[in-house]
């Protein structure tokens, strides 16, 4: 996954291409309305299931997979640049177990209960909610705090990172060893990012689905002729392409933008996606639009804000 943007003060994205606010930690029930400003910029483009296999034909390419929770379908698989082959590969998703013996151990995730392997040469990080990056924490205290959440009936999610192996990995080898592990209050957007081959992508020839891309043994479906899945490609000549992260600090509904507690400017154009909820117990967790992340802090509640943007120049 591409790292998160950690920008000096005053820096802005120039335009926003998804965007995704979070209501922490209680819900937040307002109306909401599409935004309607700025000039559309065109981060990716949409393809088809023939382009996506020429793409891979091509050699080895990164791919950012989002899955529909509680299932194995595919909400959206993009190609990333080939600048980002080398970027660290990522899985996000919620926790079912966690165990661990001595230095080493695993962590079950919802997502097709896949297994990731962890052990003392593993980075644990908790959540702050603000920092990606802050603090780290013993193996054993991260598995005392997942184990203890789970048996407190929630539902705790993790995003853990490797380096990218030389060739991609096969698409029946389901193993995954993290060179960091922490937890992500973003349980209910499950997503894989690594790199992979034309092997790992299959038609059905009595569809739906229309095929299938197999990663980490994981058979996820492509319904891309029933609009469930949207295949896209990332246009290779947006620079200055970064992801951010953080919590908001105010919104500018006039001029179209949100600025984080970073200091970075978050400008949303008509051509923004803001993604919405996937799931109606979630509803209450997703603000739909910048009067809704407005309204939410007015009412004193904490926002948090994700997604990928064009930086620009830092402001003075």
């Amino acid at each position: 996954m591409p790292i998160s943007l950690r920008p000096l003060p005053g820096a802005a994205l120039g335009a926003a291409a998804t965007v995704l606010f979070t209501l922490l930690p209680a819900g937040c029930d307002q109306g909401s309305t599409g935004p309607q400003l700025g000039n559309p910029a065109q981060f990716s483009r949409v393809i088809s299931l023939p382009d996506l296999r020429t793409h891979l034909t091509t050699g080895p390419a990164r791919v950012e997979v989002r899955v529909i929770p509680g299932g194995l379908t595919a909400r959206s698989v993009e190609i990333k640049g080939p600048d980002e082959v080398t970027r660290r590969d990522e899985i996000r998703s919620r926790v079912t177990a966690i165990s661990a013996t001595g230095s080493q151990g695993t962590v079950t995730l919802a997502l097709g209960n896949l297994q990731v392997g962890f052990n003392s040469s593993t980075m644990f990080r908790p959540d702050d909610g603000n920092d990606p990056d802050a603090g780290t924490t013993a193996l054993a205290n991260f598995v005392a705090r997942v184990q203890a959440e789970l048996a407190a009936g929630s539902h705790p999610a993790v995003q853990v990172r490797r380096s990218a192996p030389a060739q991609p990995q096969a698409p029946g080898d389901a193993s995954f060893t993290a060179d960091e592990l922490r937890l992500d209050d973003e349980a209910d957007h499950p997503a894989i990012k690594l790199n992979i081959t034309a092997a790992n992508l299959s038609d059905n020839t009595t569809p739906p689905p229309d095929g299938w891309l197999t990663v980490l043994g994981l058979k996820i479906e492509l319904r891309v002729t029933e609009g469930t899945t949207t295949l896209r490609a990332e246009m290779p000549d947006i620079e200055g392409e970064h992801e951010f992260e953080g919590v908001v600090q105010s919104v500018d509904a006039t001029a179209g933008t949100v600025t984080l507690k970073s200091g970075t400017i978050i400008r949303i154009v008509a051509g923004t996606e803001i993604e919405a909820k996937e799931r109606e117990e979630d509803a209450d967790q997703h603000l739909a639009s910048l009067a809704d992340v407005q309204a939410a802090l007015t009412a004193g509640k904490t926002v948090k804000s994700e997604g990928e943007g064009s930086l620009t120049a830092p402001t003075r």
